[in-house]
């Protein structure tokens, strides 16, 4: 493909001029750059960590180091291997954890409670105290509670029957008459408000 016959048919004018047909100002005159990979570094390189198996190679050397002896006991012969690097007691113990430092213990928060000194063994068992259930009482002062309760609601009861005959009495003052005539007519009020409100929705 020729790129430069194709462009030039379009209307380009060649090297050194924009794709504009008679400005240069408009338009890129010189061409874009690409940068191009030609090496394996960066992107585009997939390195497996396969390659490097080091942890297998530390094992076959361990491997390597074990032999059996004529009884059948097995007994390790190389003990300067990889993973003795890093066995305790060996200097590697402190190239692991060179970058740690040492600290105390931390302290708790909570205040400590001593403990008492416990009472000399008994054949009896101590009762556990437990704060959540009651302390026992009598059967005396339970009735005695129970009859001073049952008292207060009666007296609950009277007042609030007073309340409601007071009340009764200052709506039948008001309307100075009969009730069963008063609850007519409020029904008949009522009756005629939705009648109008009827009406007044067949209206629209």
């Amino acid at each position: 493909m020729n790129a430069h016959a194709l462009l030039s048919a379009q209307g380009w004018r060649g090297k050194g001029h924009s794709l504009h047909k008679t400005d240069d100002s408009v338009g890129l005159s010189k061409p874009l750059l690409l940068s191009r990979k030609d090496n394996k570094s960066g992107l585009g390189t997939t390195q497996h960590f396969t390659s490097d198996q080091w942890w297998m190679s530390a094992f076959d050397e361990q491997l390597r180091g074990l032999d059996t002896t004529q009884e059948g006991r097995v007994t390790q012969t190389l003990t300067t291997g990889k993973l003795n690097s890093i066995d305790k007691g060996s200097l590697g113990k402190y190239n692991l954890y060179a970058s740690f430092v040492r600290g105390g213990f931390l302290e708790s928060t909570l205040p400590t409670q001593k403990r008492e000194q416990s009472p000399p063994a008994t054949d009896e068992p101590t009762p556990i105290p437990d704060s959540s259930s009651p302390v026992k009482q009598s059967k005396q002062e339970r009735r005695a509670r129970k009859e001073a309760r049952r008292k207060q609601k009666e007296e609950r009861a009277k007042k609030r029957l007073l309340r409601r005959l007071r009340k009764a009495n200052s709506a039948e003052a008001a309307s100075g008459g009969d009730p069963d005539k008063d609850a007519c007519e409020q029904r008949a009020n009522k009756r005629e408000k939705r009648r109008r409100r009827q009406d007044k929705a067949a209206t629209l």
